[in-house]
């Protein structure tokens, strides 16, 4: 929305664009566009029913969804970029740090204390502090795709939810690898496109 974005409750309406905050009151909100004053009505519902639908591995069965996902060379900032999107801190370090498919769901959270889910086979781990995101992240990987290197089709969700983040899903696949490095199998380039076709 060209660098707009605006969020609705019952009373006000506040816009925010660049460094600029608005409030408007109710008699105001009439003169919004209809694709901004029904946004939270019938865009968030979509978003939420898209998330369901790739839950259940849908798209393992031939269902293609509406994906956003990140694709690059190793450590060529891909990352970074949902890091200033989501602003949180992600996994860092030398090599390949992204081992495993990591969806980001933002979603906006009114509330003054923001809240970090991490789902990965079947499991439901909530991360109580911010700073601890890239600790759960890293251990949540050992689990699915071991100590080594390695790689795994099996993504992690990573549910950010918190005051002006915008309301997406992203993907951060592994960054593409052509030639393996320490214990990384000597065909990484090959499964690392298999999970990019994949999704």
């Amino acid at each position: 929305m060209d660098n707009a974005s605006f969020l609705f409750n019952n009373d006000t309406t506040t816009s925010n664009i660049g460094a600029i905050t608005q409030h408007f009151s109710n008699d105001q909100k009439q003169n919004f566009p209809p694709l901004v004053s029904t946004y939270n009505d019938k865009i968030r519902p979509i978003l939420d029913a898209v998330d369901k639908l790739r839950g259940l591995n849908v798209t393992q069965h031939g269902i293609p969804l509406p994906t956003i996902v990140v694709v690059g060379d190793q450590s060529s900032g891909k990352s970074s970029v949902l890091e200033s999107l989501a602003g949180i801190s992600l996994p860092r370090g030398q090599g390949i740090c992204t081992r495993v498919p990591l969806i980001m769901r933002l979603q906006h959270h009114p509330g003054p204390v923001p809240e970090f889910r991490l789902e990965f086979q079947k499991k439901s781990v909530m991360i109580m502090e911010e700073s601890r995101i890239s600790e759960a992240i890293n251990s949540a990987t050992v689990e699915i795709a071991g100590n080594s290197k390695g790689i795994s089709n099996v993504p992690l969700t990573l549910v950010v939810k918190k005051n002006g983040v915008p309301d997406l899903t992203m993907i951060d696949l592994p960054g593409i690898t052509r030639v393996p490095v320490h214990d990384q199998p000597e065909n990484i380039y090959e499964q690392i496109s298999g999970i990019i076709r994949l999704f």
